[in-house]
Order: structure tokens, then sequence, then C-alpha cells
């Protein structure tokens, strides 16, 4: 499945061309995004980051994981709204994208369907799916929680990969999106 999922992952990034929050222990990261606006975010304690930003490239991708301890990754790409666009995706548009993804993962999942779910943060609306792979391949991942929320004008796309018996991983992330802040420099306006 995890070869699969950067597919699924890139998929969802074209259908997406359209404070801090306080943590116990938490790293409080924040990332330059491609047009200046910036993403905060507070890693849960443990994990790391690593900033993939291809040369040319319009859209970075956050990866996160942990420091030692049981494999996970989690993957996030935070998309701007289109210049002639004048906002971010609207909540059915969102819910639409993250129901195609999970449409393409159900063949390859255990579950008989995939429920859509509402996550809702402190600066917007998400939705996001959980799917466990039905035959996984050796040293792919066997769960993944995949989906959309908006961040202010963000639309913030992750896939976050675990295995069994890591649905804490699973909380942590859902909970560090959901306290997510998008800080716009309106430097994209120009």
């Amino acid at each position: 499945m995890y070869g699969s999922v950067k597919i699924i992952a890139l998929s969802l990034l074209a259908l997406a061309a359209g404070g801090f929050a306080h943590a116990e222990d938490g790293i409080p990261r924040r990332y330059e995004l491609p047009n200046l606006d910036t993403l905060e975010l507070v890693l849960p304690a443990g994990w790391q980051d690593t900033v993939d930003l291809p040369p040319g490239d319009t859209e970075l991708t956050i990866q996160l994981g942990p420091a030692d301890g049981d494999p996970f990754e989690i993957f996030l790409t935070p998309t701007s709204p289109d210049r002639t666009e004048p906002t971010a995706p609207d909540v059915d548009s969102l819910r639409s994208a993250v129901r195609d993804a999970a449409g393409r993962v159900q063949p390859q999942a255990i579950e008989a369907s995939l429920e859509i779910r509402r996550l809702q943060g402190a600066h917007g609306i998400g939705f996001y799916f959980f799917a466990t792979e039905r035959e996984p391949q050796p040293g792919d991942f066997r769960c993944m929680t995949q989906g959309a929320l908006q961040v202010g004008d963000l639309s913030l796309w992750f896939t976050i990969l675990t295995n069994d018996g890591q649905e804490a991983v699973v909380a942590e992330a859902l909970a560090m999106l959901q306290a997510a802040v998008h800080r716009g420099t309106g430097a994209d306006q120009h």
C-alpha cells in the first residue's frame, strides 16, 4: 500500500489545486511556504520532521516520523488557493475530494466501505478516512488515515501511515492537525 499511497497523495494534490496551540511537551515548528505564508504546527514529543520542496515546485511536503521506536510516516502538503480562485475549496468540494480518494483506496482495503469522517480544526473543517491494507507487502504499513483539513486559506492534505496498535499515533497526528495555524503574508496576491 505504501507505493500506492504516494500515488493517492499526488492525486489528492491534483484535486486540491483549485498564535500556536498549546501542547504539553510539544515541539513548535514553523514552515515557510513557497508563497511566503507560514504553517505552524506543534509536533508531539519524540517526532521529527523533514521538508521536501523540489526545485521549481510550488508545493512542499512535510514528512513526520518517530525519532526512535516503532516506525510510522506522516505526509503533509499544504496547498494555497490558486490566484484565480477567491478562496480555498468549500466544504462540499473538500468532502468530495476526500471521498474520491477513499474510492481509489477501497479495492485494496479490508473494510467493506470507508467512512468519511469530519475533522473540526481550530481554523477550519476537514474530512478523512481510515483504511486497512488487505495484503500488505513486506515493509509496507498496514493502516492508512488520509484526508484534508482547511487551515485558514490553506488546504492541508495528509496521509498517516501506521501499523496495528499505533492508534495513539493517529490520534496525536489528528490533534496536531486540528491545532494547525496558517499565517498569510499576502505575498501571493501581488
